[in-house]
This record gives structure tokens, C-alpha cells and sequence, in this order.
């Protein structure tokens, strides 16, 4: 004789095996609203389509980040004026200002790591392009190659370059200082390493 079916207690929990209602308990749990994700990781992927470093300046750029972050993979933007510093980068207000617009809009008030890193690839990437192009213009009024242009040359380059990066008495002085032997010309490979500002980190990885 078969021993009768057990029927729960008032104060026991309804429990029904059957596999028609699991799916229903599947579909529910499917449209229950979930912990809504961070945004860092989407950051992140989103910085890493920017210019890449190289490997040795990469693990450069990771140390300041180490010296300057929280310890939880994030840095305080207010920390990113002297962290470009420390990798070489002339920061300006106006550059923490461009970190922050980019990879902050929010105002969460930090960045994590591979944002910080892409912050200083785009800027070594600006920096490098900018030097290589003030060169091209230098080297056009050096036909003959002969690696020197006149003074005259170049002051209209530096004035066509960028009207706002040196008045005209900058230039004159620049100018003056490196026509050593008074003959109105200018080695321009010697002037850009001495008299135009290092790219960040490493200014002969723009040179080659």
C-alpha cells in the first residue's frame, strides 16, 4: 500500500518541481533588474583604441601611475598634473583640463590606469607630430640640403607655426642664439634639440 502524498504545512514554503513552472522561474529571473555595471571596464576598452607606447616608455608611464593611484586602479585627476611631470610631459592646467574632459566627463573624479596611459599616448602622439611637422617646415627652405636655413626663414616659420607660441622678440632671441657665427644661418636638426621643447618622455623616439 502506498504511502499517502505528504501536503506542506501552512508555514512551509510552496515548493513545485514541476519543469513547465522552472522555465517560468527562469524567465522571471531573467527579467529581475540587475546591479547596473561599472564603467570603468568600458572606459577602459574605449581608451585602448587611442595611440599605443612603446613597451619601455609603457612601463614608465605604469610606474607613475603606481606612485600616484589609489592602490585600487584608480588616480585622482588632481593628481595627474604632477604625474605628467614625472613622465617627462611640460603639463600645463590646460592639460589636466583636456585629461579630465576626456576620460572624466562625469566628474567621478579620477581615471583609471589605462585611461591614464592613453592620456599620455595621445599627448606624446601630439607632441611628436607637432615636432615633426615644425622640422618639415624648417627643412623646406633647406633645398639643397645642406642642414642650415637662413635667420629669416626661420622666424617666418615660428611665426606661421603657431602665432600664439612665441612673440617676436622669443624669436629674435632663439634665432640669435643659434647663428653662432653671425652668418645668418641656422642648423635646424641642432635647433630643434636645443631650442624647440622635448616631446614627453623620450624626444628621440620623434626624431627617427
Amino acid at each position: 500500500m502506498s504511502e499517502p502524498e505528504r501536503q506542506p504545512s501552512a508555514s512551509e514554503p510552496f515548493r513545485d518541481d514541476d519543469d513547465d513552472d522552472d522555465d517560468d522561474d527562469d524567465d522571471n529571473s531573467q527579467q529581475r533588474p540587475e546591479a547596473e555595471p561599472s564603467k570603468d571596464g568600458e572606459d577602459d576598452i574605449a581608451a585602448a583604441h587611442g595611440p599605443a607606447l612603446p613597451a619601455e616608455l609603457l612601463a614608465e608611464v605604469q610606474a607613475a601611475f603606481g606612485m600616484f593611484s589609489d592602490g585600487n586602479g584608480r588616480m585622482n585627476v588632481r593628481h595627474v598634473y604632477t604625474a605628467l611631470r614625472a613622465v617627462g610631459v611640460d603639463a600645463t592646467d590646460e592639460d589636466v583640463i583636456t585629461v579630465a574632459d576626456e576620460y572624466d566627463p562625469t566628474g567621478r573624479g579620477y581615471i583609471t590606469g589605462n585611461q591614464w596611459a592613453a592620456s599620455v599616448a595621445r599627448r606624446w602622439a601630439e607632441d611628436g607630430a607637432r615636432r615633426r611637422r615644425l622640422r618639415a617646415m624648417l627643412a623646406a627652405g633647406d633645398p639643397k640640403f645642406t642642414g642650415q636655413v637662413t635667420v629669416d626663414h626661420v622666424r617666418t616659420v615660428l611665426k606661421e607655426f603657431d602665432p600664439k607660441l612665441l612673440t617676436a622678440v622669443d624669436a629674435n632671441e632663439m634665432v640669435a642664439t643659434m647663428d653662432y657665427a653671425g652668418l645668418g644661418l641656422v642648423d635646424y636638426d641642432e635647433f630643434m634639440e636645443t631650442m624647440v621643447r622635448p616631446a614627453p618622455l623620450d624626444a628621440a623616439m620623434y626624431n627617427s
